[in-house]
């Protein structure tokens, strides 16, 4: 009778465990549908005209990276994130921010003509996007196509960036314009990883310093868009995050010289042209903390 019992007691407990385990809610780290805008409030929710322009407002790594090349910076493919590493990228908020790390590398190989490294990054390109339901403005065969030759670089770099600039404008109509600010917040942490990793030497040191230091505007608007979606504990996170590198970009400063317009004739028309300047402030010091928290900032999307 007891045996009974004892026995009983414990089908009880297992299907019980069963039960609560199979009615408990999911943790954040095992979602698999497709991020939405569901969590934004209404007294935080932004346009979707306004996400698209802040969205547009953060530089394409392609700019960056010509910089680098054009001031004779060695390529690294060290500084890349290793095309294996995509297996561990099985939620959508990692897929979403890794095809903006991926994207980012395939621009950087590619300017730099180390195309035969590139069809493992198309590939991860394909599945993340694939995995977001946004790989039908991915042209995987047309790209792999034309990265077997350094001559089709422009029409590499166009073809993409008409891509991710596609994938923006859906997702936002699609109400996921959440998944468009991660693809566009690891483009830019990408870019300005490396821009901080590479070896610089004078004069051209000073040139990418000004330029990394003139991320402080575009950090700006960055956690300005991610304030959008505070409610979802994911973002929450990643804008601490970009606190802590505003701190570190504090001590950045730019100045606006004003500098009076000439008017000049070219081609035939007049055209006005703007002498006024920004001038960053900033030094070897600086470019080291902003380096550190950017660095730890990557590893956490990445690992």
């Amino acid at each position: 009778m007891v045996k009974r019992n004892v026995s009983s007691l414990l089908l009880l407990t297992g299907l019980l465990v069963l039960f609560f385990v199979a009615c408990a809610p999911e943790r954040p780290d095992d979602l698999t549908e497709l991020l939405t805008d569901d969590l934004i409030s209404e007294e935080m929710k932004m346009t979707d005209e306004a996400v698209g322009q802040m969205i547009s407002s953060v530089p394409n790594p392609v700019e960056m990276t010509i910089l680098l090349q054009k001031s004779n910076v060695v390529y690294s493919q060290d500084l890349l994130n290793p095309s294996g590493s995509i297996s561990n990228y099985n939620t959508n908020f990692k897929k979403a921010l890794n095809l903006g790390v991926y994207g980012t590398d395939l621009v950087y190989m590619n300017i730099y003509d180390r195309t035969v490294s590139t069809l493992s990054y198309l590939r991860n390109l394909q599945n993340l996007a694939d995995g977001l339901r946004i790989g039908q403005f991915f042209d995987y065969e047309t790209l792999n196509r034309l990265s077997e030759s350094s001559r089709n670089i422009d029409s590499v770099l166009y073809i993409t960036n008409r891509g991710f600039d596609n994938m923006t404008r859906y997702l936002i109509d699609q109400s996921r314009s959440s998944i468009a600010v991660l693809i566009a917040y690891g483009t830019w942490i990408e870019s300005l990883y490396i821009a901080t990793k590479v070896k610089t030497h004078p004069p051209n040191k000073e040139l990418i310093n000004q330029r990394i230091g003139e991320q402080k505007i575009v950090l700006d608007n960055m956690l300005h868009l991610l304030s959008n979606y505070r409610n979802d504990p994911f973002f929450e996170e990643i804008f601490l995050d970009l606190m802590d590198l505003k701190k570190e970009f504090d001590n950045v400063t730019i100045s606006y010289i004003y500098e009076e317009p000439v008017m000049k004739e070219i081609d035939g028309k007049i055209v006005v042209i703007d002498n006024s300047r920004s001038e960053v402030n900033i030094n070897d010091d600086i470019i080291d903390g902003i380096s550190k928290q950017v660095e730890y900032i990557l590893n956490k999307i990445i690992e």
